[in-house]
């Protein structure tokens, strides 16, 4: 697609933006890819290893990508970016976190048609050069390049890390509209009580829109206390570290996962970029808005406000599953394409994902990431 061409030459320019939306926390971030490097080979963690030890001055900083050079870490990096500002910044980038596909309040609770939902999400990606499909799509074909520098693929690699991720969080692949109204994947739908989740350190933090609420897992994980400095330093302390580690052993070690990574991946959504973001999409207009009494949009359509239909702790022990599930989704998904990716000879254990980067790389209309 003609769009796409313009990647390339716009991405030196718009990596360091701010954005409303985190997707997936810290927290939920480096879950995934610890999940992912409990099971990819060897061979992959070793090349992905040395990528990460890759400085990289800008985006960020050296000390951010120095402090973020593992494969846990290296999920918050692209979030941790958007607080320098001392370089040009372009609003497009921050599109590459989300494809915001169009619900409306009459299909909330629904099974979505497949085909229907894809082909609302073409229209979607086909209008717009920055999102999470065109994004991921340019990483991996950077990865997949062999006369691409080092610094490119280490930028690309980083961005592969978080995106995945950003693709299984509901709300970043769904925009509930109204008229003229467009919820920007829940960041306008405001809860008229605030809600706390308890952090790791004993702290608790309060949240007000369903936004919010999904990028923290519904709060069914420790979340990591904010810290703007730390964040932009990429500093960790050495106790969320260790429960990521243990969350990760608990999750690739359980009959769940195994069952989940025999199901999926015979699922043809897997086969691509844009049948993970479908499949999000489909829990979002099922599970995320029902369990809502939604009010509005107001009149100058800045957003609506909502509260539980039953209560908060309700919604939340009705939805644990799913969060927990897409998490796990996101996991395999990481695991199986960076093994495509970095160690093609198990392609015969994950044909599909095999299947889907060479279909990235072996199109014309996919162009790179290129920051050097």
């Amino acid at each position: 697609m003609k769009n796409r061409v313009r990647i390339s030459a716009l991405i030196v320019s718009s990596f360091a933006i701010s954005s409303t939306s985190y997707a997936f926390w810290d927290q939920s971030h480096q879950l995934i890819s610890e999940i992912a490097g409990r099971k990819i080979s060897n061979k992959s963690a070793k090349e992905i290893d040395r990528l990460l030890n890759i400085a990289i001055a800008s985006p960020g900083s050296e000390e951010l990508s120095k402090n973020t050079n593992t494969i846990d870490t290296a999920a918050s990096w692209a979030d941790s970016i958007k607080a320098y500002k001392n370089t040009n910044s372009n609003d497009n980038f921050a599109m590459c976190h989300y494809t915001d596909i169009p619900l409306t309040k009459d299909m909330i609770g629904k099974e979505i048609d497949e085909d229907l939902a894809m082909n609302k999400l073409n229209e979607v990606v086909k209008n717009e050069t920055f999102n999470s499909v065109n994004c991921l799509k340019s990483a991996v074909k950077t990865l997949v390049t062999a006369n691409e520098s080092d610094l490119n693929k280490a930028i690309s690699l980083r961005m592969v890390l978080h995106i995945v991720g950003d693709i299984g969080q509901p709300l970043h692949s769904a925009a509930l509209t109204d008229g003229a109204f467009e919820d920007a994947g829940g960041n306008k739908v405001k809860l008229e009580r605030v809600v706390s989740f308890s952090n790791i350190d004993g702290s608790s933090s309060s949240q007000n829109n369903m936004h919010k609420i999904w990028d923290g897992s519904l709060g069914v994980y420790l979340q990591f206390p904010y810290n703007p400095e730390d964040s932009k330093k990429g500093i960790f302390t050495p106790e969320e570290k260790k429960a990521t580690k243990y969350d990760a052993t608990e999750i690739v070690n359980s009959k769940d996962f195994l069952n989940l990574v025999a199901k999926i991946t015979k699922d043809p959504l897997e086969q691509s970029v844009e049948g993970w973001v479908v499949d999000s999409y489909k829990v979002a207009v099922k599970n995320v808005y029902s369990g809502l009494i939604l009010k509005g949009p107001d009149d100058k359509n800045n957003g609506m406000t909502s509260l539980f239909s039953d209560s908060w702790k309700m919604y939340q022990a009705n939805r644990k599953q799913i969060v927990e599930t897409q998490i796990k989704k996101s996991g395999i998904r990481l695991y199986m394409l960076l093994n495509s990716i970095f160690d093609p000879s198990k392609s015969k254990v994950q044909s599909q994902y095999s299947t889907l980067v060479n279909s990235i790389q072996n199109d014309s209309n996919v162009k790179p990431f290129r920051v050097n």
